[in-house]
């Protein structure tokens, strides 16, 4: 009898819970949220939800870093989007002014604030950059996105054009006979003398795998799955890898052959180093993939 009871209240106590969520909860690494109806009013403090949102043609009513974000992750901005400042340091009194009914972010730059957000209307935060297993988590969370917005098969119809985009590009490579072709991949980051060598824990070696590249890096992650190398670890990387394809990300003003100690020592080597795009963004979602792979496609166009 006792057990009947308890039986019953279980199963009244479930029901509240579907009235009181009816579009079920939707985890993320913070906790959960419940959304009873799709958002009209999201918010993104991030450009990986901001471009997920855009992809799955949901207009953000206000956004993050907005002025930067079109070059780096070559989407256009509806007009309208309230910018709320820098990701790490969002306006917090702007934010609630605006009555969303959701705000996304990563908890890289947002976990801190996640009480104060979640204050303000139900906030969902996820890890974007794992310690492995970058893609699955890129595609985890745009599914989860689409989902929160009420655009799940949207979503699920961009993750298999993107699936198909990537095994085209592998056939592309297959019939150049650059199956498994060992490459590596260097970001020169801005006004430093800090060199990102990419993992094969990080989302874009992962791309380049998966479309039958191989990366030739054997060095220990660090942050996000990057390790990082200083002018003479850059130079000694070229020359120990000579049949290497390079693919090289550098600003203006941080590119290594400008670098009077750097650039000759890389000319006298005999790797392929093939510039990618200044901005291509290596940390995005499904767009940001496929321009990434298209840069490195159209980098490696005239390799023999």
């Amino acid at each position: 009898m006792q057990k009947s009871l308890w039986l019953v209240g279980w199963v009244a106590a479930l029901a509240l819970a579907q009235a009181a969520c009816p579009g079920g909860r939707v985890a993320h690494d913070l906790g959960e949220v419940c959304l009873p109806a799709p958002p009209k009013r999201v918010v993104t403090l991030d450009w990986r939800p901001l471009e997920d949102l855009l992809l799955l043609g949901v207009r953000p009513v206000a956004g993050a870093d907005l002025e930067d974000f079109p070059r780096w992750v070559r989407l256009s901005l509806p007009p309208g989007i309230q910018n709320l400042g820098s990701r790490t340091a969002p306006n917090l009194e702007l934010l609630a002014a605006l009555k969303p009914d959701l705000i996304l972010g990563y908890t890289g730059f947002q976990g801190r604030l996640y009480p104060e957000l979640s204050r303000i209307a139900p906030t969902a935060l996820y890890d974007y950059l794992p310690p492995e297993g970058q893609l699955a988590a890129m595609e985890r969370h745009f599914l989860l996105h689409a989902r929160l917005v009420g655009k799940e098969e949207e979503g699920k119809k961009v993750l298999e054009d993107l699936k198909r985009f990537l095994a085209q590009s592998g056939q592309s490579l297959r019939d150049k006979g650059l199956a498994e072709k060992p490459f590596l991949l260097v970001q020169a980051w801005a006004r430093e003398k800090v060199y990102n060598v990419f993992t094969r824990a990080t989302l874009a070696s992962e791309l380049l795998e998966r479309i039958g590249l191989r990366n030739a890096w054997k060095g220990r992650a660090e942050a996000y799955g990057l390790s990082r190398v200083g002018p003479e670890g850059l130079v000694r990387l070229v020359r120990e890898n000579p049949e290497v394809l390079v693919f090289l990300i550098a600003q203006p003003e941080n590119n290594p052959f400008k670098d009077p100690a750097v650039g000759p020592l890389l000319r006298l080597t005999r790797a392929q180093i093939l510039p990618l795009a200044p901005t291509t963004w290596t940390y995005g979602g499904p767009h940001s993939a496929r321009v990434l792979v298209e840069e490195v496609l159209r980098a490696i166009g005239g390799v023999k």
